[in-house]
């Protein structure tokens, strides 16, 4: 896979005061698998996914490699990783047809460049292989990241301390009162008097 071959499609750099382009054109892709073979007497075949390339939009294997401003977390995780990679969502024909052992290539499902979205793919149970990702794209999407991606906010604290780190002493007064308010009895909840 050459470098040249990707670009961003649109330009997400904003001209002057523009507002930064949330969408862009999807990149059409295809997913290309080798076989390998693997445990010798019983020759198991199995798939590997070797490269993710260009495509023709037209053609019947291609895929659309889409970004997506909600996914910029996931980008981010990506190109941060020290491998970024394109992941691709495949299934083999048995998956499909259900008909087991069925030959074939695997067919590509989907592809993304979101580790979040691979991770909700593989949390379903899904095949999920990934290819490192050309140095051309991950400069566009490190763009669309600087344009898009925000850090979390650093979460709250809670004010006053919890029960599990009172002093004895406090957590026993405590437990001494709730145990007044729920017993049965004269001024408990229990009694119907509360």
């Amino acid at each position: 896979m050459s470098e040249h071959d990707y670009r961003l499609p649109r330009d997400t750099e904003p001209a002057g005061d523009a507002v930064p382009l949330h969408w862009v054109d999807a990149i059409p892709v295809r997913a290309r698998f080798v076989a390998e073979s693997v445990g010798g007497r019983w020759a198991i075949t199995q798939w590997r996914l070797a490269a993710v390339e260009p495509a023709e939009p037209e053609a019947p294997d291609t895929l659309p490699l889409e970004i997506f401003v909600d996914e910029a977390d996931g980008y981010y995780l990506n190109l941060s990783s020290g491998e970024p990679s394109i992941m691709v969502r495949w299934r083999l024909p048995e998956d499909i047809s259900g008909v087991i052992g069925e030959a074939g290539e695997p067919v590509a499902i989907a592809v993304t460049l979101s580790y979040d979205e691979a991770g909700r793919w593989m949390d379903g149970g899904e095949r999920v292989d990934r290819v490192p990702m050309p140095a051309k794209m991950a400069e566009w999407l490190a763009e669309y990241v600087k344009l898009h991606w925000k850090p979390e906010d650093k979460p709250r604290k809670r004010r006053g301390p919890k029960a599990s780190f009172m002093r004895r002493d406090e957590f026993a007064q405590l437990v001494e009162r709730e145990r007044q308010r729920f017993s049965p009895g004269p001024g408990g909840e229990g009694s119907g008097n509360g």
